[in-house]
């Protein structure tokens, strides 16, 4: 039983001498942690902004007929290619036909009655040169020529009507460009005027974007974009600002702005989200420059915003300091600091809740 007692007591004896050890240990050599940094600089006059925005046809086409009737052919479908001048779809023109070839034998009638009243005039007017007759019949020659004359005048624009009326029933593509929409079939009865198909000039695309009113003012026509796809990774295609509007969309409290992209390829298509960057402020005003901090560097507890500044300590060491500061406009590139911190100061940005006043950490090689 004493020799139990007496091995408790060596063993707790042991165990005390190695935890006075360790903590001995742990105090002089100080563990320096790597901490993730920023410099802190001055924005310069340029605001870059992006909003989102859809793409859209740049020339969009709806094509109908200007006559009423039955369609006796429709000659394409969604998604094909067409050369101005293709042949879309015909309506039943069997009445136009009709009064085409009615003007045909009127012009003709009327022809043959100009040239009867030709003859007729020359004639009298031989007789009447030779006093055969009255000047009375000499006028109502020259009446019945000038009559007929414009009898045939007429039924030749009548002619050239009903021709032209005749290519009312047919449908042709104006540019050429991909058909987008059909919205008949064939022996179905229309309407003038209803839309037949829809199609889309291929190489023209636009985005259409929604500016809001505090920036509008700078939104400024022939100004350059950044257009990004999400349909289509690691890509950013050119753009210009083609149109601003004036007014504002009532539905979305914001100001349509259209972009015109600058080279579209074959994978862009109408109706695809897109994210366009805008550079305001790059025109020479005197915009005040301001100091931003990335928002993983900005930390917020009971008493408000606050940062880590890291001081440089006697050796390669930082010291850390946390710093309250005052946020303003929360902006792409991060918040903008209203006060706290200096330009060319460093501060923490990762591992905020790790950090302490006063700690010591090294800088993280970037």
């Amino acid at each position: 039983m004493k020799f139990r007692s007496s091995f408790y007591v060596m063993i707790f004896t042991l165990l005390l001498i190695i935890l006075s050890c360790s903590k001995n240990k742990s105090e002089q050599s100080e563990i320096i942690r790597p901490v993730s940094y920023h410099e802190v600089t001055l924005s310069g006059n340029e605001q870059i902004r992006t909003f989102s925005g859809t793409s859209k046809a740049g020339t969009e086409a709806n094509l109908s007929f200007k006559v009423s009737g039955t369609l006796i052919s429709v000659n394409v479908k969604v998604g094909d290619q067409l050369k101005r001048g293709s042949l879309i779809a015909s309506v039943d023109d069997s009445d136009a036909q009709i009064n085409y070839e009615k003007s045909l034998v009127a012009l003709e009638k009327s022809r043959i009655q100009k040239e009867t009243a030709k003859s007729t005039l020359e004639r009298v007017k031989g007789l009447y040169e030779n006093n055969n007759v009255s000047l009375q019949d000499y006028e109502s020659a020259k009446t019945s020529y000038a009559t007929a004359n414009a009898a045939h005048d007429a039924d030749k624009s009548n002619v050239n009507l009903q021709k032209r009326k005749l290519d009312y029933y047919k449908l042709y593509a104006p540019i050429n460009g991909i058909v987008t929409s059909v919205n008949v079939e064939k022996n179905e009865n229309i309407r003038s005027g209803q839309i037949i198909a829809i199609m889309n000039v291929e190489d023209e695309i636009e985005i259409i974007v929604g500016i809001p009113e505090s920036i509008i003012s700078k939104t400024k026509i022939g100004g350059n974009v950044a257009i990004k796809f999400s349909s289509i990774p690691g890509q950013i295609f050119d753009g210009i600002i083609s149109e601003v509007a004036y007014n504002i969309n009532n539905n979305s409290s914001t100001y349509p702005v259209t972009v015109t992209l600058l080279a579209p390829t074959n994978e862009i298509r109408p109706g695809m989200s897109a994210d366009v960057t805008f550079v305001f402020g790059d025109d020479g005003e005197n915009t005040p420059q301001k100091i931003i901090a990335p928002v993983a560097a900005v930390g917020n507890d009971t008493k408000g915003d606050f940062v880590f500044v890291l001081n440089k300590d006697a050796d390669s060491s930082y010291r850390v300091e946390k710093r309250m500061i005052t946020v303003g406009e929360l902006l792409p590139e991060g918040f903008e600091i209203i006060s706290g911190i200096n330009e060319y100061e460093l501060i923490a940005t990762a591992g905020l809740n790790s950090l302490m006043d006063g700690m010591k950490v090294r800088l993280l090689e970037k």
